[in-house]
């Protein structure tokens, strides 16, 4: 790498214009919370603004960084059209979730688990088996 590359390497991303098409490269320092502020031409680069979710990954001593903004819209975007095409809704879905946590629970632990919780906690907790005899 020339001395020039390094230079503009180390020069601050917030010192670049917003027309350069430079590397994305800087210096930043994490706070005592664990925080790194990206420069603003770093995130110009990355799409990210407050708020953006970015994920990363941690290879040997390298950090990547990678924007899931869009990732996210295309993905709500392929779920609300999932739900469309099998005419269901989110509250349909948000309406069957306690009888699919029940019947997961009871797969998973079994009555006689269930029924000791009841026994030792009280509540209205549910056996599958007493599910499946009120239907």
């Amino acid at each position: 790498m020339d001395p020039s590359t390094i230079q503009e390497m180390s020069r601050g991303a917030d010192e670049r214009s917003a027309d350069d098409s430079g590397p994305g490269a800087g210096f930043s320092v994490i706070d005592e919370k664990g925080r790194i502020s990206l420069p603003k031409r770093l995130r110009q680069l990355l799409g990210a603004e407050p708020g953006s979710s970015i994920a990363y990954i941690a290879l040997d001593h390298a950090l990547l960084l990678i924007p899931q903004d869009a990732h996210l819209a295309h993905l709500q975007q392929r779920a609300h059209e999932a739900l469309a095409r099998g005419g269901l809704t989110i509250q349909a879905l948000l309406d069957d979730i306690p009888q699919a946590r029940a019947e997961v629970v009871a797969e998973a632990y079994g009555d006689e688990f269930l029924r000791e919780l009841e026994r030792r906690h009280g509540g209205a907790s549910e056996t599958q088996s007493e599910r499946d005899a009120e239907t």
